[in-house]
């Protein structure tokens, strides 16, 4: 019966309308995996992210994003062994411009139980997000991303196919494909190097001219400092001219309840 009420969650989770254009990239750096947090385990991160060479310009109605510092605040709480479910504040600042509340989301997590024996980790995430005019071609979004990941002792990689499409706006694009991947090693005790790619290509009707897409190659640091701190810290490089050409991007969790 269990394997009954996992089934029926995932294909609830499958089922959602797929109803999401870019919305609020760059608040946060991260490649998913099916590692939760812990049932009954409160989880908070920092997450800020340095745009050192962005967009000086207004473009497409957005506010330019050099010398940009993104925020997000996000507390998660692990519901079961394979749910948990979080929630963000986003916001920016910017020299001559001050601090501004962008905007939030709301975020459910399922990971496939060991005990099915899949060949690879599986999992899916669906978040609803809400951003202000000026940081988000969509004021509404709703995103559905599976996550895929295997590991070979300290080698693991991690697949995000992610699926985004507004319910509010001014564009009137279909469902788009933002894909996001990453490659670890495990260096000493409870750190790891990695390369993640993060990407937007457009439409999956059709995806846009690549000078129109994002792609954006990261070096990344983790490291478990304490049984309840981790950090990571990474250094992004924009390869298309509609990307942010230089990010350093922090990440700060700690827990508690566990």
């Amino acid at each position: 019966m269990p394997n009954r009420r996992y089934l029926l969650s995932f294909a609830i989770m499958l089922a959602s309308p797929l109803s999401v254009a870019s919305a609020q990239q760059g608040y946060e750096f991260e490649v998913y995996d099916t590692h939760l947090t812990t049932p009954g385990t409160t989880e908070f991160e920092l997450n800020a992210n340095f745009v050192a060479s962005g967009r000086k310009q207004i473009e497409n109605g957005l506010f330019p994003t050099h010398h940009m510092l993104r925020s997000s605040f996000e507390i998660g709480r692990g519901l079961t062994n394979w749910l948990e479910a979080s929630a963000y504040v986003l916001g920016v600042h910017q020299s001559g411009i001050g601090s501004s509340y962008v905007g939030n989301r709301i975020r459910v997590t399922a990971s496939a139980p060991s005990a099915w024996n899949l060949p690879v980790e599986f999992g899916l995430t669906q978040e609803i997000g809400y951003a202000r005019p000026g940081f988000a071609e969509n004021r509404w979004t709703y995103e559905l991303s599976p996550m895929i990941g295997k590991t070979w002792g300290p080698l693991a990689v991690a697949f995000n196919p992610v699926f985004e499409r507004s319910l509010a706006g001014e564009t009137s694009h279909p469902v788009e494909f933002e894909p996001k991947a990453r490659v670890g090693y495990g260096i000493g005790a409870e750190g790891s190097i990695s390369l993640e790619y993060y990407s937007t290509l457009g439409p999956t009707s059709g995806f846009d001219p690549r000078s129109e897409q994002k792609h954006q190659l990261f070096v990344a640091f983790e490291k478990e400092w304490a049984e309840d701190w981790e950090m990571a810290v990474s250094v992004g490089r924009g390869l298309t001219s509609s990307s942010d050409h230089g990010v350093v991007a922090t990440r700060f969790e700690y827990r508690i309840g566990h």
